[in-house]
């Protein structure tokens, strides 16, 4: 059986293939990731909304007056490829970070407390992407947080929270 393809179809064949492709994940050797846990009061809660699904334990969680962890991640490029010129963090799918990659400039990621990261009252990944000139994705650091209070950069494990 001959199967005759016009250049059209294998335009189209070879597209569909290259867009299928993973981008993928930064060395190891050219990036690092720093943890910073700090303590601090959960904002006051607001007297006016009432959770009726709220269990006591979760309403004196949001209420405590007493510090929590609190949780910073620091990324920094050590070496960029000459195709990296920018970066966008995302978390949840959604961008919201997008500036011009630097080596040795650090990248502070706001991630919050350690307890709503595990009861993933937060989101538990998030996406740097490193994009050419062209705004197409050249490599990815992925953070991900695990319910146990694991965190894996690139899913290896390097620390607990």
């Amino acid at each position: 059986m001959v199967v005759r393809v016009g250049c059209v179809g294998l335009c189209l064949f070879i597209c569909g293939q290259v867009s299928a492709q993973e981008v993928p994940l930064k060395s190891e050797n050219e990036f690092s990731v720093r943890v910073q846990m700090e303590f601090k009061s959960r904002p006051p809660a607001d007297a006016e909304r009432i959770q009726v699904t709220e269990t006591l334990a979760e309403y004196q969680k949001r209420t405590a007056p007493a510090p929590l962890p609190y949780i910073y991640l620091y990324i920094t490029f050590t070496r960029l490829a000459p195709d990296e010129v920018r970066y966008s963090v995302s978390k949840g799918g959604k961008g919201f970070i997008n500036r011009k990659a630097e080596v040795n400039r650090e990248i502070r990621l706001d991630i919050g407390f350690t307890d709503d990261i595990k009861d993933r009252t937060t989101e538990p990944e998030y996406v740097i992407t490193l994009l050419s000139e062209n705004k197409k994705p050249v490599s990815r650091i992925v953070i991900y947080f695990s319910e146990s209070g694991d965190y894996l950069v690139n899913g290896v494990k390097r620390g607990r929270i």
